[in-house]
């Protein structure tokens, strides 16, 4: 496979499973602040994106006749730089287990 398919190939994953788990993370308000969090709706995302990616290519390929692997790694690659990035963000903010209160 050449770079630009693989490149175009990861951006269509990217970008699915950073709004899937935007989704997610507004669904779990009540658990702000929680490393826990921040794990669980990366996972959910990540099911959810390559369940959908699998249910299409096995529709529209008829069968497994399509890079499904190749498309279960990218999908689970974005969706462990997104979990990268949100433990990061509230790392830097000081919001993950009760970091930012003050003794």
């Amino acid at each position: 496979m050449g770079f630009v398919f693989n490149m175009g190939f990861f951006a269509a994953a990217f970008v699915p499973s950073f709004l899937v788990s935007r989704i997610i993370f507004r669904l779990t308000k009540k658990w702000e602040g929680k490393l826990s969090r921040l794990v669980a709706t990366n996972i959910a995302s990540a099911i959810i994106c390559i369940a959908v990616f699998l249910a299409a290519g096995v529709w529209f390929a008829g069968g497994f006749e399509f890079p499904w692997l190749f498309g279960i790694l990218n999908y689970a690659a974005a969706q462990a730089i997104w979990l990268a990035v949100d433990i990061y963000s509230d790392w830097i903010n000081d919001r993950i287990e009760g970091r930012g209160q003050k003794a």
